[in-house]
């Protein structure tokens, strides 16, 4: 399977794309370059992590990749517009940890570490065994004042890192970009048909 087709399935299974006109607006308003853009919400070294990360996980190849659709600044902006205090907490948390353990790992600076020390740390939180996978998963709808100490890092880590992975998806899906050259794609839509088989319909569509 190619990556085209696998990012077709992938938003098949996120649901179809449909976006409310404020985040629109957002998305219509992130076309600053990753180098010279500056944050809202994101420190100078969340910036930097959070930009290695939606490569890491949407990367460019045949087509555009996360950062092609400028990832990164919808991201900030959306926690800068549109998140809750609890949820801007919670993810300043997690990357503050995230951030400390990437340098004690890496000897690197956050804010200016590599693409690859950064999936090197990303990938020792994913490389689980389906127990492991359930564990987190599950310790991840707790409230974070049930979280036992000596987990409570690991906890914030993956809140992060999840809440990176589901903007990286929605941003991406979201952007006008993908939905032209990946999803399908009509600008003038036909009548409505309710009855049609889901192989006649081909993948999830833009709207």
């Amino acid at each position: 399977m190619n990556r085209r087709k696998a990012l077709k399935n992938l938003s098949l299974s996120l649901g179809y794309v449909v976006a409310a006109p404020t985040l629109m607006n957002i998305l219509s308003s992130c076309t600053a370059e990753v180098e010279t853009w500056k944050p809202l919400f994101l420190s100078g070294e969340q910036k930097n992590l959070v930009t290695h990360l939606v490569d890491i996980i949407l990367p460019s190849s045949n087509i555009p990749g996360a950062l092609d659709v400028n990832v990164p600044q919808f991201i900030d902006k959306m926690f800068n517009d549109v998140e809750s205090e609890s949820n801007q907490e919670i993810f300043q948390k997690g990357a503050t940890v995230f951030a400390q353990k990437f340098e004690a790992t890496s000897g690197e600076n956050a804010s200016k570490g590599s693409k690859e020390s950064v999936q090197q740390l990303f990938e020792t939180y994913f490389n689980l065994s389906e127990e492991e996978i359930q564990k987190v998963r599950k310790e991840q709808r707790l409230p974070e004042d049930e979280v036992s100490a000596d987990r409570k890092d690991d906890y914030l880590i993956y809140k992060f890192l999840f809440t990176v992975r589901s903007y990286t998806l929605f941003g991406y899906y979201t952007s006008e970009k993908v939905g032209e050259e990946i999803l399908s794609y009509d600008p003038i839509p036909g009548s409505y048909d309710g009855c049609v088989p889901l192989a006649d319909i081909g993948n999830a569509w833009s709207l």
